[in-house]
């Protein structure tokens, strides 16, 4: 009986809206909404996403020699994790940006994933400035990230994959 009541109500309520409410002007779905007004320059550049590719392009970087070399003893030092943090974090300081260094500031050399080298670093030249130096480790790949500050390379990330 209450739902019955309910729903009358209801029914009144629209049908008094409609009488009400006036004319409702018809909508014209084929009209095409006005263009947004835009924030950017379309003549200036593409700022979209950076497409990865994974294969090494033919870039001769600045000093690649440097750059292994480098590599070569960030790894070393970083693989030697029976060490207090401090020391572990002092000995990688000095082939390290900055920017990493205040990342790695803290971490626990405990769980660095790696007791050994495996391989032969080898390089991937991305621009004459960045490269990325892949090492071979007994839990799969130290990727390291190297950049160019004030003409020295220097490890600037790091990542590691298991294979």
């Amino acid at each position: 009986m209450v739902a019955l009541g309910l729903a009358a109500l209801v029914a009144i309520i629209v049908g008094l809206g409609k009488l009400l409410g006036g004319p409702a002007e018809p909508v014209d779905f084929s009209a095409q909404p006005p263009p947004a007004p835009s924030q950017v320059d379309p003549t200036h550049g593409d700022d979209g996403v950076v497409e990865h590719d994974p294969s090494p392009s033919p870039v001769t970087p600045t000093n690649g020699a440097q750059a292994m070399s480098v590599a070569n003893k960030f790894a070393q030092q970083w693989i030697k994790h029976d060490r207090s943090a401090g020391a572990w974090l002092d000995a990688l300081r000095p082939h390290s940006t900055e920017t990493l260094v205040a990342e790695l500031d803290g971490v626990d050399p405990a769980g660095v994933p790696a007791d050994r080298i495996t391989g032969d670093a080898r390089m991937e030249a991305f621009a004459a400035t960045y490269v990325e130096v892949v090492v071979p480790i007994d839990a799969g790949l130290l990727r390291l990230r190297m950049v160019t500050e004030h003409g020295r390379w220097l490890v600037d990330g790091i990542d590691w994959e298991r294979v």
